[in-house]
C-alpha cells in the first residue's frame, strides 16, 4: 500500500505516511470547544462566547486547505471511497492527540452526520458514515450511524450565505433513542459555520446525552 498524499510505500496500511502527517497537521493555538484559532490560550474564545455551540468539544485535523481538500474533494464527489480509511485515521490521531493533552473522554457511541435520502441516493453512500465506521472500530464504542436521521426538502449548505445556513437547518434532525448519560462522538469530514453540528447536537442533548464531541478533518476557519 502507498500514501495516499505523496504515493511512496507504507510499512504499515495506514493510508498516509508520518512524514505527510507532520507536515498536514495543524500545529495553530485552537480553542478545545469550536476549533477556531485562539490568539492566547488565557483569553476567552470569542467564538464560543458569542455563538454558544451545543457541542462540547470539536476536534479538527486541520483546517480545510490543500492538499487535504483536494483529497476529500475525491472521497465526496468522485466515488474514490477507497480514501475513508487514511482519511479517518487523520480524525483518529486528531481525537488521540486532544486525549493525551486535554483527557478528552472515550465516547460511548460514535455516530456520523447523516445525509438526507434525496442525498444519499444521489452520492450513493454518505461520506461521514465510511470514515466514522472506522473510528468507532478503532476506539471499541458502539457503531451508530442512523442514531439521527435528516429531514429531507432542505437546500444544500454549501449553496447559501452565513445567515441562510443557520435558519436551513433549523430542527433538521431528529433522534428517538434514550442517550441519558452517554459521550457521543459525531463524524464529520469538513465542518464550516457549525450550524449543522450545532442542530444536531441540540437534538442529542434533548435525549439526554451527556457530553457531545465533534470530530472532523476539517474546520474552516471563519
Amino acid at each position: 500500500m502507498n500514501c495516499i498524499l505523496c504515493c511512496l510505500p507504507l510499512s504499515l496500511p495506514w493510508g498516509v505516511c508520518s512524514e505527510c502527517i507532520k507536515h498536514l497537521s495543524d500545529t495553530s493555538l485552537t480553542c478545545l470547544g469550536c476549533g477556531l484559532p485562539l490568539l492566547n490560550i488565557n483569553q476567552p474564545c470569542y467564538y464560543c462566547l458569542d455563538f454558544k455551540p451545543a457541542w462540547h468539544t470539536l476536534t479538527a485535523f486541520t483546517d480545510y486547505r490543500p492538499p487535504l481538500s483536494q483529497l476529500i474533494y475525491q472521497f465526496k464527489s468522485r466515488q474514490k471511497t477507497q480514501l475513508s480509511y487514511g482519511l479517518a485515521r487523520l480524525i483518529f490521531l486528531a481525537w488521540y492527540h486532544a486525549r493525551e493533552c486535554y483527557g478528552l473522554a472515550k465516547p460511548d457511541i460514535v455516530t456520523c452526520v447523516p445525509l438526507s435520502r434525496s442525498r444519499y441516493w444521489l452520492r450513493g453512500y454518505n461520506q461521514s458514515q465510511l470514515l466514522a465506521q472506522h473510528i468507532a472500530h478503532w476506539l471499541d464504542s458502539d457503531f451508530k450511524p442512523y442514531l439521527l436521521s435528516r429531514h429531507s426538502g432542505r437546500l444544500e449548505q454549501k449553496l447559501l450565505s452565513k445567515s441562510q445556513r443557520a435558519c436551513n437547518v433549523k430542527n433538521t434532525f431528529s433522534c428517538y433513542e434514550d442517550l441519558t448519560g452517554k459521550t457521543i462522538a459525531v463524524i464529520d469530514d469538513i465542518v464550516t459555520t457549525g450550524y449543522t453540528v450545532h442542530e444536531l447536537s441540540k437534538e442529542l442533548k434533548k435525549q439526554g446525552a451527556l457530553h457531545i464531541q465533534i470530530l472532523c478533518l476539517c474546520r474552516t476557519r471563519l
